[in-house]
């Protein structure tokens, strides 16, 4: 029986979602216990013919969705309420997984710790690895951090982890911001999140430093204000709900001033 739902979703897929696919194949995991969902969002039907070749090379159970809608969160939404697993994984679909990856989240994971991968980044391919902010994190960690504080850097992202459905519960991706939804998104579930437990070193995610990539696309000043300016204010309601670590929410509240002012200015 499946335990794993793995989330992608993509827009416009180029070649790179060949390796993403490829990667989530060669898991030692067996094939049984996991199932990958993919929602192409906002794009036509020359894209969605690529995927279904794509797919006929691969060997674990998938179900392929086409929403006629574009948005990252919008598709990711979807994919939560349509997948059933226990755990849900999310990966961005030009990066890669290493193979014992499924494996050594599902090892550390449970419903009230979640399990956190190893990270790298990458230009072309894995010959080259950078250190990236989450990779960095993880060797800092103890084998099991119950400091929301110290383990920020991994509620920045809901990739390189593996999250038990109940930690989701009814939160979703907001669908009015394109940047800083997922450090919203992982920060509105770290209150079910009793602690991160570390995997072993080689399972790892691989982040692509990709061209046009949405991390990596010009800012509108103006829009960024106001995205500043949500985000704020969701996070100081949280503040007061009582409900959060308060250290932790108050270091999201810094964040988002001091990556607003250096867009900004």
């Amino acid at each position: 029986m499946s335990k794993i739902s793995v989330l992608i979703p993509t827009y416009r897929p180029g070649e790179y979602i060949s390796a993403c696919l490829n990667s989530i194949n060669l898991q030692t995991l067996g094939k049984e216990c996991f199932k990958v969902y993919i929602a192409l969002n906002g794009s036509d039907d020359n894209f969605l013919l690529y995927l279904k070749g794509i797919l006929k090379e691969v060997c674990f159970e998938y179900e392929l969705f086409n929403l006629p809608e574009s948005g990252v969160s919008r598709a990711r939404n979807f994919l939560i309420e349509n997948s059933k697993e226990d755990y849900v994984a999310f990966i961005d679909d030009d990066d890669l997984i290493s193979e014992t990856y499924l494996e050594g989240l599902l090892g550390k994971s449970s419903e009230v710790s979640m399990g956190v991968a190893n990270s790298y980044n990458f230009e072309t391919d894995l010959s080259s690895l950078k250190k990236n902010y989450i990779g960095k994190c993880f060797e800092g960690l103890s084998r099991v951090t119950s400091s929301k504080y110290k383990s920020r850097k991994y509620f920045s992202s809901p990739c390189a982890k593996l999250i038990h459905r109940n930690m989701i519960g009814e939160v979703r991706f907001d669908e009015n911001l394109q940047v800083g939804e997922d450090s919203l998104f992982m920060a509105k579930i770290s209150n079910k999140v009793k602690d991160v437990v570390k995997t072993d070193k080689d399972a790892c995610y691989y982040v692509y430093e990709r061209e046009g990539s949405a991390t990596r696309r010009k800012i509108n000043k103006k829009n960024e204000i106001d995205r500043i300016f949500y985000l704020l204010l969701e996070y100081v309601r949280m503040l007061f709900s009582m409900k959060y670590d308060v250290f932790f929410i108050f270091s999201r509240i810094v964040a988002t001033l001091i990556h607003g002012k250096k867009i900004i200015i």
